[in-house]
């Protein structure tokens, strides 16, 4: 990861960083599923690398499992559609989503089992790159009265940089765990990750976030 560079002596952009707050915070995991992250996932079986993908998923274990310790809600999104006529350029760009892939009430579009998604937990489903374009994302993370959001899943320069800035735009306060991000094109993962860091997002390491975690009280409320 590149530093911010200097213009006369001064940094232009100041790394963000905000405090987790008990009941004022969100995890929110980006398209986790099946087709993205298995090997039997319609991304893996086209041929298309998921190793650089794959390496958020230790991670994404590691923190939904922290939240519901701690009372943090616990939120998937889902990206899928019925076929290319409502998938839109996204579909148009990827010629191996033609005949399939990415379909929702399939088996590829439910989220990747060893992740340990709960019934309970909060899931959104999504139809383009942003988590809040036409969902209730919004409204849901406001009655959870959410301030911080911590954002994981894939891709990294796709659906989570779009989701992490649509955030931003919102006044939420985004906070990206690199190490719980991944991509298809590993050489797009740095340089996303550097656009979000100057441009609106925090970009905190899991030591961090989970650390931070590891300071709110214990919680009896169940997966949520």
């Amino acid at each position: 990861m590149t530093s911010s560079p200097e213009i006369a002596g001064t940094i232009p952009f100041e790394p963000i960083h905000s405090e987790l707050v008990p009941g004022r915070t969100a995890l929110v995991h980006i398209d986790a599923q099946n087709d993205f992250l298995s090997p039997e996932g319609h991304y893996a079986k086209s041929g298309i690398d998921i190793s650089h993908m794959r390496r958020s998923i230790e991670p994404i274990t590691k923190l939904t499992a922290e939240a519901r310790r701690r009372g943090i809600p616990v939120i998937w999104t889902r990206h899928g559609t019925r076929g290319l006529i409502d998938g839109g350029s996204f579909m148009r760009h990827r010629p191996f989503l033609k005949d399939g892939g990415l379909r929702q009430n399939t088996w590829g579009y439910e989220i990747y089992e060893p992740l340990g998604a709960h019934p309970d937990d909060w899931y959104i489903e999504k139809v383009r790159l942003s988590a809040f374009f036409n969902t209730t994302l919004d409204v849901l993370l406001r009655n959870l009265k959410a301030e911080t959001v911590i954002f994981t899943g894939v891709l990294t320069n796709q659906c989570v940089a779009a989701s992490s800035k649509d955030a931003m735009f919102r006044d939420y306060l985004p906070i990206v765990v690199e190490e719980a991000t991944g991509t298809t094109l590993p050489h797009l993962h740095g340089p996303a990750i550097e656009m979000m860091k100057v441009g609106w997002a925090e970009v905190s390491t899991m030591a961090d976030v989970m650390a931070q975690m590891e300071t709110f009280p214990l919680s009896n409320t169940g997966p949520r």
